[in-house]
């Protein structure tokens, strides 16, 4: 609780301008984990787009994950995530969906999303579902434009429990931008789900999972290409924290 009421906190600042959008690690338009509201090159009228990236992390044990990302008509993207665990013969996969239907054309301060995935964990172990509701809006922190997402949703499937809900809330930061010209975004997330139920590096499940890290898009200047690399820290404040580190390279059409 502590942890959330602490990132409620940073994401109460008046609004601002915050137009780069980029995939998580599971292959949506997000944070680290955290799917945003926003599509990927959102409000540049794009009836098209693909992203293709890769995350390696480590927090004792090693993961492979390279995603897909396809975004259509500025308001709808869909993809999947493949998720290799070294040396235990989990390789989980997973596809998901979004559609932004607010606004429902171009790029607005704020936006909501509602989104959903099919999970095949230890393929034939264990499927599960989640549907969710996503909420961005553009803010400013310490003069830093930030774009803020706010997630809750609901995992279905045989292993999880009735009662209980999803969240997630992180920012998108321009870090700096006097310094580093808007080639520099902190992200920052707390959520008490993981993308992948139960088998992700960010280790959600007991405690809850604080994620941190840096996103660098090299071509940020380029309006059809998209090339970014990524190093995160993630569950942070927990004695399970580990590295990750990745890239993303995509088009528009």
């Amino acid at each position: 609780m502590k942890k959330i009421l602490a990132l409620a906190t940073l994401a109460a600042f008046p609004l601002a301008l915050s137009a780069y959008t980029s995939t998580n690690m599971a292959g949506q338009t997000g944070l680290i984990s955290t799917p945003s509201a926003r599509i990927a090159w959102e409000g540049n009228n794009s009836n098209a787009a693909v992203t293709a990236g890769y995350s390696y992390a480590n927090n004792g044990r090693t993961y492979n994950a390279p995603n897909v990302n396809v975004a259509l008509f500025d308001r709808f993207e869909m993809g999947g995530v493949f998720n290799a665990v070294e040396g235990s013969g989990n390789n989980d996969f997973m596809l998901h969906g979004k559609l932004r239907f607010s606004p429902w054309s171009g790029r607005g301060n704020s936006a909501l999303a509602i989104g959903g995935n099919y999970q095949s964990l230890e393929p034939g172990a264990l499927t599960v579902g989640q549907v969710y509701l996503a909420a961005t809006y553009e803010a400013s922190f310490f003069g830093m434009e930030a774009d803020t997402s706010v997630v809750l949703g609901k995992t279905f499937g045989s292993a999880t429990r009735s009662g209980d809900l999803d969240f997630s809330m992180g920012f998108d930061l321009n870090f700096f931008p006097g310094v580093f010209n808007g080639y520099v975004r902190w992200l920052n997330e707390i959520a008490n789900y993981d993308y992948l139920y139960g088998n992700a590096p960010t280790r959600a499940g007991s405690r809850g999972a604080f994620n941190t890290g840096f996103r660098i898009p090299i071509l940020k200047s380029m309006s059809n290409l998209k090339f970014d690399i990524n190093v995160k820290m993630t569950d942070a404040l927990d004695d399970e924290r580990g590295f990750a580190a990745g890239a993303v390279f995509g088009a528009r059409f």
